[in-house]
């Protein structure tokens, strides 16, 4: 009798250790699991980006030098530390590509109708004579530094810098025989046809600007009256050892030609470091002989009035 109680006890015994074990090793492992997948939720929260080894950057760009709201270009390029550039839209964009911790430089410019972009160099193109076209679109550009930390991103706001210079030169041509002209030309000599889009400095070139001339119409015979002519142009810059000389062909219907010369130096000697919109107003009168000729020495500054940017 004692045996047989003896082997039911054993054979309860055994199965209360199997029952603990199959409850107790469950819930350890389960217990165990959830403590590890805490664990990796606790690592992530750490890092406060998608990207902790790198940064990224957010530009917004500022167009406050822009002369008019439709100067400022469609679509401008990103260029990090010399390399691809990246085409964007909007004023404020994502920069596409992440960053090592460090120095970077970010350059920023457009590629304007009327001029050609070869690495941080915009030239203005040229006419078929040789001359600078005149009225290329706007240029902008401009450089920031930057300084990157991993596991960041960094916003910056960065203003756009004008690198073409509107110039308007009023001229008035008096004299009874006005009538008589076919048609006139004008060139403004010594200046510059390159800007560097990191610095503003202009080239070194010695180049000619075809200026773009608008005059009021008397009658469908006779393109020119007594009045004002506008001649227009935007220039990256003057070459500083040369003097800027205005020179205006006046073609008379006999077909003679006549020439007007104006020395610009003193009037343009602040565009390379200011480029402030220039405007100056002048008076050319015909002498008794009905020619055009000789040069302008007094130009007025016009002050207060908005120069035209398109």
């Amino acid at each position: 009798m004692k045996k047989i109680l003896k082997s039911i006890l054993k054979n309860i015994r055994s199965r209360e250790i199997t029952v603990v074990r199959k409850t107790v090793l469950p819930v350890a492992m389960a217990t165990l699991t959830f403590a590890v997948s805490m664990t990796g939720c606790v690592k992530d929260e750490l890092f406060n980006t998608p990207h902790p080894d790198k940064g990224a950057v957010v530009v917004t760009t500022d167009w406050t030098d822009a002369l008019a709201e439709a100067t400022v270009p469609d679509t401008y390029f990103l260029s990090m530390d010399g390399g691809e550039t990246k085409e964007v839209q909007a004023v404020t964009n994502c920069y596409p590509d992440l960053l090592l911790p460090g120095k970077h430089t970010l350059l920023m410019y457009n590629e304007p109708q009327g001029m050609k972009v070869n690495g941080t160099t915009a030239t203005v193109n040229s006419l078929t004579d040789g001359t600078l076209e005149p009225l290329p679109e706007y240029l902008f550009s401009a450089v920031k530094e930057l300084d990157m930390m991993q596991d960041d991103t960094l916003r910056i706001t960065v203003p756009m810098i004008r690198r073409l210079c509107p110039i308007v030169l009023n001229l008035t041509l008096g004299g009874e025989n006005t009538e008589d002209i076919a048609s006139i030309t004008a060139t403004l000599g010594g200046m510059a046809a390159s800007v560097d889009l990191r610095t503003g400095a202009a080239g070194n070139e010695n180049a000619t600007i075809t200026l773009d001339i608008k005059q009021q119409a008397k009658t469908k015979a006779r393109a020119y009256t007594e009045g004002r002519l506008e001649m227009k142009c935007r220039t990256v810059g003057v070459n500083p050892v040369e003097h800027q000389l205005l020179t205006i062909e006046v073609r008379m219907v006999d077909g003679y030609v006549q020439t007007i010369v104006s020395d610009l130096t003193d009037y343009l000697k602040d565009l390379n470091t200011e480029m402030n919109p220039i405007e100056l107003t002048g008076t050319v009168e015909a002498p008794q002989d009905g020619h055009f000729s000789g040069t302008i020495e007094d130009w007025d500054t016009v002050s207060g009035g908005d120069t035209d940017a398109n």
